[in-house]
C-alpha cells in the first residue's frame, strides 16, 4: 500500500461514516457550547495600593519598591531586620483563610467561605462533585481558600512601585466584598509584621525604666528611713556616713542608668512610630470591573472540528496500523508482504 492508496483508503473509511462522525462533532459543539455558557461572565477588580512611611529607606521610588518587596538590606539576617514580602503575605495560605472566615453583614451574615461553597454548588457543572468536607466554618474557610480565593488571586508590584491586587470571580458584588476584605487583611498585617521587632523593644525599654524607676524609689525610701534614725545621733560618726554615701552613690550610678532607659524608650518610641506604615487605597476595587467570558459561538466550532478529527482519526487507525505494518515489513525483508 502506497501512500495514495493509504489516503483514499482513509478517505473511503471516513465517508463510509460520515454520518456517525457529524452526530459525533455536532454532541461535541453542543457539550463545549453549554460549557462555555454555564461558565458566565467573570469580573476582575482592580486595586492599587501604597505605603507611606517615614523611614528615610523611602526617600525613592526605588526604595518604595524595597519597602513593599521586604528586599532591603538583604545582608541582614531575620534578627536584624524584620522584613516581609507585600506579594508573599498576600498569596499566602493564611490570609486568604482569615479572607475566608470573614462574616459579611450584608449577605446574610454568611462566612465568604460559606457564600463561595454555596455559590460552587449552585453554579457546577452535571459532571463536577459537590466537595466532601464538613459545612463548618473552619472547614469551609480552608476549601474556599485554596480552592476559590488563591487560585482567582493575582498581586504584583507595578512599573510604578505599587502594589496591584486582582481577584476575578462570578458576583460582582461578592468580588467586591472580597477584594475590600483582601485589603484590609493584607494591610492589618503588613502593619503588625512591619512593627513586631519596634513594638518588642519599645515595651523593653518601657519595662527597664519602670524597673530603674522603681529601685530609685526603694533608694530614696531607704535615705529617709535612716534619716528618720539619726534625728538624736551624731551622723559625722562613719557608722552612719558610709551607709549614706554607699546608697547615696547607688542611686547615683541607677539615676544615670534611668536616664539611658528613658532615652532608649523615646528611641524606641520614635522607631515604633517609624516603622508603622500607613496604607492608602489609590484605587479602589468598585465597579465597573474587566470583564471576561467564553463565546459559545467559537467554543461550538471548536467543539465541532475537534470531535470531526478525533473520530475520523479514531476510525482510521485500523487502515493506518495495516499501512504502517505493510511499511515495516517492506523496510525488513525488502519485499512488499505477499
Amino acid at each position: 500500500m502506497n501512500s495514495q492508496q493509504l489516503v483514499t483508503a482513509t478517505y473511503n473509511n471516513i465517508r463510509k461514516r460520515l454520518i456517525l462522525i457529524l452526530v459525533f462533532s455536532i454532541i461535541c459543539a453542543i457539550a463545549l457550547a453549554i460549557l462555555a455558557f454555564k461558565s458566565g461572565i467573570k469580573y476582575t477588580s482592580n486595586a492599587v495600593i501604597f505605603p507611606l512611611t517615614n523611614s528615610e529607606s523611602t526617600s525613592s521610588s526605588s526604595s518604595v519598591l524595597s519597602a513593599l518587596t521586604g528586599r532591603f538590606d538583604m545582608g541582614k539576617n531575620f534578627t536584624e531586620e524584620n522584613s516581609v514580602n507585600i506579594i508573599d503575605l498576600a498569596q499566602s495560605r493564611t490570609i486568604s483563610e482569615e479572607v475566608a472566615r470573614t462574616v459579611v453583614p450584608a449577605m446574610d451574615k454568611k462566612t465568604i467561605g460559606r457564600i463561595l461553597f454555596e455559590e460552587f454548588n449552585k453554579n457546577k457543572f452535571f459532571f463536577q462533585k459537590s466537595p466532601q468536607i464538613n459545612t463548618d466554618d473552619s472547614s469551609l474557610a480552608i476549601w474556599a481558600a485554596s480552592e476559590q480565593l488563591r487560585p482567582n488571586l493575582s498581586a504584583i508590584i507595578t512599573k510604578n512601585n505599587s502594589f496591584l491586587i486582582n481577584y476575578t470571580g462570578k458576583s460582582p458584588e461578592l468580588v467586591k466584598v472580597i477584594s475590600y476584605t483582601y485589603i484590609d487583611k493584607i494591610s492589618s498585617y503588613y502593619i503588625a509584621i512591619k512593627r513586631e521587632k519596634s513594638r518588642q523593644d519599645f515595651e523593653f525599654a518601657t519595662r527597664k525604666a519602670d524597673s530603674l524607676r522603681s529601685v530609685l524609689n526603694a533608694k530614696d525610701k531607704n535615705l529617709i528611713g535612716m534619716d528618720n534614725k539619726t534625728l538624736f545621733t551624731n551622723t559625722d560618726r562613719l557608722q552612719f556616713k558610709v551607709p549614706v554615701e554607699n546608697v547615696i552613690l547607688d542611686k547615683q550610678m541607677i539615676r544615670s542608668q534611668y536616664a539611658d532607659a528613658v532615652a532608649n524608650q523615646q528611641n524606641a518610641a520614635y522607631k515604633l512610630q517609624r516603622a508603622t506604615p500607613v496604607i492608602k487605597v489609590l484605587d479602589k476595587p468598585d465597579p465597573p470591573y474587566d470583564t471576561s467570558s467564553r463565546s459559545p459561538i467559537l467554543f461550538g466550532i471548536g467543539g465541532f472540528i475537534g470531535g470531526f478529527a478525533f473520530l475520523s482519526f479514531l476510525l482510521s487507525l485500523p487502515v493506518l496500523f495495516k499501512f504502517s505494518r505493510e511499511e515495516f515489513r517492506k523496510l525488513i525483508y525488502g519485499t512488499e508482504p505477499s
